[in-house]
């Protein structure tokens, strides 16, 4: 064969034969940005000269930089401007420069550097050489990973191959220098042997006959099923017209893709599947080179976790349409499920009869089969999960956050369904066909757990919005032969951003029911929504700053102390709050804290209240909650993590939100506390704070922004007044 190649060309016929049949054979031109080529052949040639002693000192090697640098014109280069680090072209410049710095000062012994091989079918440059230690280096200024550390074994082997073919020998070492690195972390060696340069030569010869084969033929390659991201080709091969077949792979608790994934595609798919942190700014204020992007998309695998299977066929059908290509689908379910079948009741024993939208809810879920509910407090989302598990007659884990769900769920659940209901958690460890577990015990005790997971064929999770959380999230890779899944939350999102993390586990919010629409068809109580201000004088703003910054030489705001100032220990607030619990004597008030401590101190200046927080025990907390919704215990403190999901209390006639929290999802569940209708309940009232001082007067605008979001009135009053209209 007349054609010389080198290992670039072959690994590009390796990869795609398409893209190597239109550079080479077609020889169609390709338009691309030479930047990052042309930086790294600064760093070759600054090397190279040094290591061939034309550059004695650092100071002449500097300023061949320089002049290479100025030549290539890389400081007007568009992949400077735009560097997805916003990294000025002097720091990227200068980075540069370290790696030839680095490269320097591995003081490698060499005989020749870029020594050229050439034979009749084949042409190869050695950056470094050794002959007489039979040792070869390669300069790479790429950063390192598993995918070019792949890539550059095959390299490194190849040219094993051709030292060998030119001298005769087995090299001792052949190596890579990456050179934005030092130590360990900047070398990748391998020892080749005469199996490896027998492959080397097997894999040349064999790409050499292929290659003449589509030359002779002059028919173009079929396009790739896993088209090469870097490809120069890719506007020719996503021309318009056509066919698309995919088909995708249910396996265990991810999918994998089978069909021609073009760079657009690739793209897509990166873009959709991912997203950057909400705290990137302040993260790579302080580490400008930190990864702050979450991915999912495993292009190199062709791999997402199973929640995106909507999300991927609507993606493949989108990129269809953009190409006016015919899309073609196919599902391959690899999973085993479990063929329990659990005796189901033919309605409810208890008596309840489900609305017309819980209904609804329960027939997508049917039909979804990966289904996020997004249903406001009071909206009945256990008892559209029991109807799933009713209908279903499967083996199901219901998963709750929380010792009082636990409790509650299963007790409604044998009265609906009049079967056992299993328990994982609180002393207990009964596993039935429906079993309620708490997370913390199935997290602490995963591998105990580990086989039965693998058996759920249908798993709720309960406040669903906690599934980005780690234990979530690693307990979620054990449902491997789980066919339904289901996410409940009133709140499907997160404050943190994080909302494509609970996407990964559930699938996307297939049902949307907010506490507006439940409060118009009459499901719910409209609430009276009050935030109070004006309730601290100027004197007091003024004495505390004072206390606060009292002994500092340099005084600076410091969130916790701020909180214990203004919040916790404000005695003006807190009497407000006093104040309210005595106007509403006889009606049943939740207050919600942050701190212990703060509730501590409204325990003690509240007659006739108790305190539920974190440290009670189990028998205590069980008793105090009894008193609450059925008893004489007219005001309940409670600290927000605990009150503030989940409970289920009908009798609540007002919210004090005394916590001043930050996010949105909580500011939405404490108000779910209160709309839940009952008989002789005349108001549901919610009452929180204008905090108007530094780190709390956003967050209380932001808790009066979502409330209003969420469709609700929100009425802004000074105290006095506020007390007037009582």
């Amino acid at each position: 064969m007349s054609r010389r190649t080198s290992f670039s060309q072959n690994n590009m016929f390796h990869k795609c034969p398409r893209a190597w049949f239109y550079s080479y054979v077609k020889k169609v031109p390709v338009i691309s940005d030479m930047s990052y080529a042309h930086a790294g052949n600064v760093i070759h040639k600054v090397l190279e000269e040094w290591y061939a002693n034309k550059l004695t000192t650092m100071d002449a090697a500097k300023k061949k930089f320089e002049l290479l640098w100025k030549v290539n014109k890389l400081d007007t280069a568009k992949w400077l401007k735009d560097s997805v680090d916003f990294i000025e072209t002097e720091k990227k410049k200068s980075e540069y420069w370290l790696m030839c710095v680095n490269g320097i000062n591995l003081k490698v012994d060499t005989t020749s550097v870029e020594m050229k091989i050439f034979f009749k079918d084949v042409l190869g440059y050695l950056d470094v050489v050794n002959t007489k230690e039979d040792k070869i280096w390669d300069w790479k200024s790429s950063t390192r990973s598993k995918e070019n550390e792949e890539e550059y074994t095959m390299q490194l082997m190849f040219y094993s191959y051709l030292y060998k073919r030119k001298f005769g020998r087995l090299l001792a070492d052949a190596g890579v220098f990456y050179l934005k690195y030092t130590g360990t972390k900047g070398t990748l060696v391998v020892h080749p042997t005469e199996k490896d340069i027998e492959q080397s030569e097997k894999w040349h010869t064999d790409i050499q006959q292929r290659m003449e084969i589509v030359t002779s033929s002059n028919k173009t390659p079929e396009m790739c099923d896993h088209c090469f991201f870097f490809c120069p080709h890719k506007v020719i091969c996503e021309s318009k017209g056509g066919k698309l077949k995919y088909n995708i792979h249910l396996l265990g608790n991810h999918l994998q893709v089978e069909g021609p994934i073009t760079g657009t595609l690739h793209k897509a798919l990166d873009k959709k599947f991912s997203y950057e942190l909400k705290s990137a700014y302040f993260i790579k204020k302080n580490n400008p080179h930190a990864n702050t992007t979450i991915k999912f998309w495993d292009y190199n695998n062709r791999k997402l976790p199973i929640g995106f299977k909507n999300g991927l066929i609507n993606t493949l059908n989108n990129y269809g349409k953009l190409k006016e290509n015919t899309v073609e689908i196919g599902i391959k379910d690899y999973r085993e499920f479990d063929n329990t079948n659990v005796e189901m009741p033919d309605k409810f024993l208890n008596g309840i009869v489900l609305r017309d939208y819980q209904n609804e809810a329960v027939d997508v879920v049917m039909k979804e089969k990966h289904a996020l509910l997004e249903v406001g407090t009071g909206g009945g989302k256990t008892e559209i999960s029991i109807e799933c598990i009713r209908r279903l007659g499967v083996k199901t884990l219901f998963i709750v956050d929380k010792v009082e769900l636990l409790k509650q769920t299963k007790e409604r659940m044998e009265k609906a369904l009049g079967i056992p209901i299993g328990q994982i958690g609180h002393g207990e460890d009964n596993i039935q066909d429906v079993t309620v577990a708490t997370i913390q015990t199935l997290y602490k005790h995963l591998g105990k757990y580990s086989k039965y997971l693998n058996t759920i064929r249908f798993v709720i999770f309960d406040e669903c919005h906690k599934v980005a959380a780690k234990s979530y999230w690693r307990l979620s890779h054990h449902f491997n032969n789980t066919e339904y899944r289901l996410g409940m939350s009133g709140t499907a999102f997160r404050d943190d951003g994080n909302d494509l993390m609970i996407n990964a586990v559930m699938g996307f919010r297939a049902y949307d029911l907010s506490s507006k629409r439940l409060i118009r068809e009459g499901w719910l109580m409209k609430p009276t929504i009050s935030f109070i201000k004006g309730f601290m004088t100027d004197e007091f703003k003024q004495r505390t700053k004072t206390i606060l910054n009292d002994m500092k030489v340099n005084p600076t705001k410091d969130y916790a102390e701020y909180y214990h100032g203004y919040i916790s220990s404000n005695t003006e607030r807190n009497s407000v709050i006093e104040r309210l619990a005595d106007k509403y004597r006889g009606k049943k008030i939740l207050i919600l804290v942050k701190l212990v401590d703060h509730g501590k101190e409204l325990e003690e200046a509240i007659p006739g209240s108790r305190y539920l927080h974190g440290s009670i025990g189990k028998e205590e907390r069980a008793e105090m909650f009894e008193q609450f919704t059925r008893g004489k215990l007219d005001v309940l403190i409670a600290t927000i993590g605990i009150a503030s999901e989940g409970l289920d209390i009908p009798v609540l006639d007002i919210v004090i939100n005394a916590a001043a929290n930050k996010g949105d999802v909580k500011t939405i569940q404490i108000l779910g506390r209160v709309l839940r209708k009952l008989e002789g309940k005349e108001n549901a009232r919610y009452i929180d704070f204008v905090d108007d001082i530094d780190f709390f007067r956003q967050a209380s605008y932001n808790r009066m922004r979502i409330l209003k979001e969420e469709g609700h009135d929100v009425e802004v009053k000074e105290w006095e007044a506020l007390m007037k209209s009582f």
